[in-house]
């Protein structure tokens, strides 16, 4: 009896844990570390950069899809 109760303690805890660090409060960039307008077209349009930040130029880049 003692065990069960003992591993329902530990995964409580383990949940409490792992609920604690999700967290919302992502620290956000300073405006110095954020691209300017004209180094976002200039990178978008440059298909090396585009190879090396595929990940990134999709979500930067990329047109959305017309229907």
């Amino acid at each position: 009896m003692r065990k069960d109760a003992a591993m329902r303690w530990a995964v409580l805890i383990v949940i409490a844990a792992l609920l604690a660090n999700c967290s919302d409060s992502t620290p956000v960039a300073p405006p110095s570390a954020t691209e300017s307008a004209a180094m976002v077209e200039k990178n978008c349009a440059d298909p090396q950069w585009k190879d090396k930040n595929l990940g990134l130029w999709y979500s930067v880049c990329r047109r959305p899809l017309d229907w």
